[in-house]
């Protein structure tokens, strides 16, 4: 998943998400089952963009 770091389960004050979010985390445990292997989760980021430095945040754009 692609959230804002510091928001790693995601938005802040969504605890329903952020609760499915870890659980189906942690259930990928059990499904990947090679080095590096990944799994794709559905959930998106869905509040308004993080900013920094009075720019949005975009991946890969964290300096």
């Amino acid at each position: 998943m692609r959230f804002p770091r510091g928001s790693m389960l995601g938005e802040p004050g969504n605890r329903d998400k952020q609760l499915r979010v870890l659980a189906d985390t942690l259930g990928a445990l059990q499904t990947i089952s090679s080095p590096g292997g990944s799994l794709e989760l559905p959930y998106r980021w869905e509040a308004d963009p993080v900013m920094w430095r009075g720019k949005p945040l975009t991946d890969g754009a964290y300096t």
